[in-house]
């Protein structure tokens, strides 16, 4: 007994729709936070390093950033210092400096499409001799995106290396003596 081709064709759409629901449950049961953390060292005090840190205008300076539709916005430095943006590969969102202890630490925060996306930043800085140790960790939410689930699990390390990048290149610019603003 053959069956009839609109028959098959609903047994495969039917699987593939179960096989696409459980993918989806799975995705929103898996945790959407996660943590990146990295440390460096900087042959430079802190008062030299700080300035880099302080201001949302520096980071591109050391950090990948977004390249277009970038909007400063606060105080040139300190609390409130940020930029929004709306950038293809980026997305639209916002960063913003929300304490800065000078020469101490830097924390900040990153909603990314009207908050869906969210990320927390602490930088400290600890001097050691002549030197700045730096402790830079994240936190970040992926909201209820099932897709973004998946991805949550990978980011930590992901995340973690992009710090660890972002770092090297601050240690470069500090060391060959880069910390005040340009111009």
């Amino acid at each position: 007994m053959a069956l009839h081709p609109f028959r098959i064709a609903g047994i495969v759409l039917g699987a593939f729709s179960v096989v696409c629901a459980a993918f989806l449950l799975i995705g929103l049961a898996l945790p959407a936070t996660w943590e990146a953390e990295r440390t460096a060292r900087i042959q430079a005090p802190p008062d030299e390093v700080f300035p880099l840190l302080s201001a949302a205008s520096r980071w591109e300076e050391w950090t990948p950033t977004p390249a277009s539709g970038v909007e400063l916005f606060g105080p040139g430095a300190g609390p409130g210092s940020g930029r929004r943006w709306d950038d293809a590969a980026y997305g639209e969102g916002e960063f913003v400096i929300t304490s800065a202890v000078p020469v101490r630490e830097v924390v900040y925060e990153v909603a990314v499409e009207e908050g869906a996306i969210r990320v927390r930043g602490q930088i400290e800085l600890t001097a050691v001799g002549g030197d700045t140790r730096i402790r830079w960790r994240e936190t970040g939410d992926f909201g209820w995106n099932p897709l973004l689930g998946y991805l949550a699990g990978r980011m930590g390390e992901m995340q973690g290396e992009q710090l660890g990048l972002s770092l090297d290149a601050l240690r470069r610019l500090v060391e060959q003596g880069v910390s005040e603003p340009p111009g």
